[in-house]
């Protein structure tokens, strides 16, 4: 078994290898920095080269193709490499895997893979399978070599004129990431969404006024689905993303010390967060803790997991608001930090509260915002949000749990 340790370029590089009269292999060196198992340059007859994965997968040796010399450098081929030998000590055969990604070959066969492999760990699968079901669901039964690139192009107008510019934009990054993982898996097909135009979008700055605040509040409070209120009240006043709220778990809180202690992974950053929850946000997750029917979620899902959030009860809210302008639930987020700021809390208390990175260089990395200051600008900001909610007398007051028998 022929080994050497593959460098980028010089006699060692995938590219100085000779053609024989006979394909042959060199093993990548894996005891050597980097090395890893099973990785191989098949060099043919021809002079073309090929990086091959070599395992033994349930008894059968199996080679797996990871791409050409020309297209892999060596720490880009081992990068794909140690993804498959991933795949192999989970039992998983990625051969056979492409051969079935081959043979079906159709867009609804390829997003049923996608959900597959990547689904458990993507937090924004609830997104995407929206995304999915509204834009390119319909497209299902399709080949993937049948989907042009002007097919994508008309796809993305339609979908700017119905739903928006942003719309598009993420329809377009979906079905390009789509294809891509098809081309990674075995599909030999072009990616129909490469280089078709995105959409220019303005800057997101659309936040509730004073006014629309008073009736998306008193709208929230006339909603029916006790769930879907809790969901939108706790959004606003804690001003999480929808999709951290989604996953809350009872584990993470201590409402005792009213905390929240929100794990790395339920956060677009990557890091993990202790927020502080202002007393109305603990009455209301007191109220669902005694109706929990033993879920590990706060807002458990209605067969397994947990919720993707109350998309129809959002619209009810809205129309019952009559707010006709374009409004996001990820618009709460936005209107909590605005009032934040408008009642006199610091921008980097506010950037803590929301999980940001505050700019500022060798500054921001010693200056720290102490947690009772983070603590003190979550009340205020409820305080002034509840405030403002009250504010108006053409609509019913807001109350938090439990005021409402103390009356």
């Amino acid at each position: 078994m022929e080994k050497q340790r593959f460098t980028k370029s010089g006699k060692n590089s995938p590219g100085a290898l000779a053609p024989g009269e006979k394909r042959y292999d060199v093993y990548d060196d894996e005891a050597g920095p980097g090395g890893v198992r099973g990785l191989v340059v098949t060099v043919h007859p021809s002079g073309v080269r090929t990086w091959y994965v070599i395992r033994k997968i349930r008894g059968q040796v199996e080679r797996v193709k990871v791409g050409r010399v020309e297209d892999f450098d060596p720490e880009k081929a081992r990068k794909r490499a140690a993804k498959i030998n991933a795949t192999v000590a989970e039992g998983r055969s990625p051969a056979a895997e492409k051969r079935a990604i081959r043979s079906e070959m159709t867009l609804g066969a390829l997003w049923a893979a996608f959900k597959l492999r990547h689904g458990p760990k993507k937090r924004s699968l609830p997104t995407d399978e929206r995304r999915w079901r509204k834009h390119l669901e319909h497209w299902q039964a399709r080949k993937l070599s049948s989907i042009t690139r002007t097919d994508v192009i008309r796809l993305l107008d339609t979908i700017t004129r119905a739903s928006g510019p942003g719309a598009a934009n993420r329809t377009r990054a979906l079905l390009h990431t789509l294809f891509e993982k098809a081309r990674e898996w075995g599909a030999e097909v072009p990616n129909p969404a490469a280089g078709t135009p995105r959409n220019r979008e303005t800057s997101k700055e659309r936040y509730l006024s004073a006014e629309e605040l008073r009736h998306f509040l008193g709208a929230v409070e006339a909603e029916h689905d006790e769930d879907a209120r809790d969901f939108l009240r706790l959004l606003l006043f804690t001003g999480v993303r929808r999709g951290t709220l989604c996953s809350a778990r009872w584990e993470d809180f201590a409402l005792g010390d009213a905390l929240w202690r929100i794990p790395a992974e339920a956060m677009k950053a990557g890091r993990p967060l202790e927020l502080p929850l202002a007393p109305a946000v603990v009455a209301i997750l007191r109220e669902r803790q005694d109706r929990a029917e033993g879920s590990q979620f706060v807002f458990p899902g209605r067969s397994s997991g947990h919720t993707a959030g109350p998309g129809a009860a959002w619209a009810r809210v809205l129309e019952t608001a009559e707010i006709t302008t374009p409004t996001t639930m990820h618009d709460l987020r936005r209107t909590y930090a605005t009032l934040a700021l408008e009642a006199g809390v610091a921008m980097p208390t506010i950037a803590r509260t929301l999980g940001h990175t505050m700019p500022g260089g060798v500054t921001a990395i010693y200056a720290r915002v102490a947690p009772a200051q983070v603590r003190a600008g979550v009340e205020t900001a409820v305080n002034h949000i509840l405030a403002v909610a009250k504010g108006g007398g053409e609509v019913l007051p807001f109350t938090t749990p439990g005021t409402a028998a103390k009356a």
